[in-house]
C-alpha cells in the first residue's frame, strides 16, 4: 500500500497499513534539524501531464497537471479524495474517498483504507460515481486498486471479514463487481498492480512460514493473475511496498524501509528488482522518505512522491532517472502534501497518439487477446475493428 498510499509503522491489522501514510507526519517532520541534503531545483515545466492528490485546499483533492497548469477535479471539503488511477482509455479515474471526519488520530488522510469507499470520475462528464462502498464484500479496508492493461479488469488489496479477517488480493471488473479473491495463501498481501502485459501481478506480501502481522517482513512477489506460481523476488530484512513493473516489463521498482526507527516513520529509498529475482539494485537511498515509483513510459526516468528531512512544507512529487541521477522536483511545495503521481493515458501517450487503446494491446499482446462483446462503459471497450491495421 504504497506510502502512495502510505505507511504506518504500527503493525496491527486494523490499522492503516501503508507506508505513504507518513504524510499525517509532514508537519511535525519538517521541524526535523536534520536536513541532510539541499533540495533538488524544480525543473523548467514540460508538457507532462498526470493527475495526483493534494490537501493544498485544507482537504485531500483529485487534480490534474498539465505542463504547469493544474484542474481541481473532485471538490467536497467533508471528504479526502485519494489515489486516482486513469482506465488504460483515460475516459475513467477510479480513486478513494473517506470522510473528513473519519481521519485517524495517527497516520495519513489520504490513505485511510479503514473507511475508504472506491469511486470512478466520467473524465468526459465530471460525473461521479461510488463503485465499491465502505464495508461492501464483507470488506473491513480496501485500497490501493489498479486497472488491468487492458482496462476490462481491476486489482486491489482488501481486508475481509470471509477470510479471517486479513488483507487479501481480489481482481474485479471495470466497474468494481463481481470480486474474486486470487491470492492464495494465509498471508498478508498488499500493493498489488499489474505486469504490462496483464498476465502477472506484482505485490507484497508474507514470506511462506510467516504467518503474523508485522509489516516488517513484507517482501516483494509476483503470481499469475489466478493467484498461482508466487516467485518472491527481494529476501532481506528490509520492509517493502509498492511494486511496479517497468513498461518492458523487464523490472519492478519498489519502495523499502532502510531505517525504520527514524522518527517512527523511518527513511526510505527506492529498489529496483528484475522479474527472475537475479538482480537487485538502489535507485535512491538519501535517508529522506522516497515513495510511490511509477515508470515513465519509455521507462526511462521513474516519479515518486518525495519528503524531505527538515526541508521546506510536506510531501513533493519528484522524478528521477532509472540509473539513479536527475533528481528533480515537479511539484513546487508548500504548506501541504502532493502525493499519488498517477498517469493520465497509458495507451496514448505511450504510442504517440498514433494508436487506440484496443489497437495497442492487441499489437503489443496479440497472444493474450480474448474475443469479448461487452456493452460500453466506463474502463470498457467496445469490440469495434481495428484502425490503421
Amino acid at each position: 500500500m504504497a506510502p502512495s498510499p502510505p505507511f504506518i509503522a504500527v503493525p496491527t491489522m486494523n490499522q492503516t497499513l501503508l507506508p505513504a501514510l507518513l504524510v499525517s507526519m509532514a508537519c511535525i517532520l519538517s521541524a526535523c534539524s536534520e536536513a541532510e541534503d539541499p533540495e533538488p531545483p524544480v525543473p523548467p515545466t514540460e508538457e507532462l501531464a498526470y493527475y495526483y492528490c493534494s490537501d493544498r485546499t485544507g482537504n485531500f483533492e483529485i487534480f490534474l497537471r498539465t505542463g504547469d497548469v493544474d484542474e481541481q477535479l473532485t471538490d467536497d471539503p467533508l471528504v479526502d479524495s485519494w489515489w486516482p488511477r486513469a482506465s488504460p482509455d483515460g475516459s475513467t479515474v477510479l480513486f478513494y474517498r473517506s470522510d473528513v471526519a473519519d481521519r485517524p488520530a495517527v497516520g495519513g488522510a489520504n490513505n485511510n483504507y479503514d473507511f475508504a469507499s472506491l469511486w470512478m470520475l466520467d473524465v468526459a462528464t465530471g460525473v461521479l460515481t461510488e463503485r465499491i462502498p465502505l464495508d461492501a464484500n464483507g470488506w473491513t479496508t480496501q485500497g490501493v486498486a489498479d486497472w488491468s492493461p487492458d482496462g476490462t479488469q481491476i486489482v486491489m488489496a482488501a481486508q475481509s471479514t470471509p477470510d479471517g479477517g486479513r488483507w487479501h488480493l481480489f481482481i474485479t471488473d471495470a466497474l468494481g463487481a463481481n470480486p474474486t479473491r486470487i491470492s492464495t495463501r494465509t498471508s498478508l498481501y498488499l500493493d498489488p498492480s499489474w505486469s504490462p502485459d496483464g498476465t502477472k501481478i506484482v505485490c507484497v506480501a508474507h514470506p511462506v512460514g510467516v504467518t503474523g502481522a508485522s509489516l516488517n517482513d513484507l517482501e516483494v512477489f509476483t503470481m499469475d493473475v489466478d493467484g498461482t506460481n508466487e516467485l518472491r523476488l527481494t529476501n532481506d530484512s528490509f520492509r517493502d511496498h509498492d511494486p511496479y513493473y517497468s513498461p518492458d516489463g523487464n523490472e519492478i521498482a519498489f519502495e523499502t524501509d532502510i531505517d525504520p526507527t527514524f522518527f517512527g516513520v523511518g527513511r526510505w529509498g527506492l529498489r529496483a528488482v528484475s522479474t527472475d529475482g537475479a538482480t537487485l539494485r538502489t535507485i535512491i537511498e538519501d535517508m529522506q522518505i522516497n515513495t510511490l515509483p511509477q515508470y515513465s513510459f519509455d521507462g526511462t526516468v521513474i516519479y515518486f512522491q518525495r519528503f524531505v528531512f527538515g526541508g521546506p512544507g510536506g510531501f513533493r512529487l519528484a522524478q528521477i532517472n532509472v540509473d539513479g541521477t536527475g533528481l528533480e522536483f515537479i511539484t513546487e511545495g508548500g504548506a501541504y502534501d502532493d502525493t499519488d503521481f498517477a498517469h493520465t493515458n497509458l495507451m496514448t501517450l505511450r504510442t504517440g497518439g498514433t494508436l487506440s487503446q484496443r489497437d495497442w494491446f492487441e499489437f503489443e499482446f496479440p497472444e493474450h487477446v480474448k474475443p469479448r462483446n461487452i456493452d460500453q462503459a466506463p474502463g470498457y471497450y467496445t469490440q469495434l475493428p481495428l484502425s490503421g491495421r
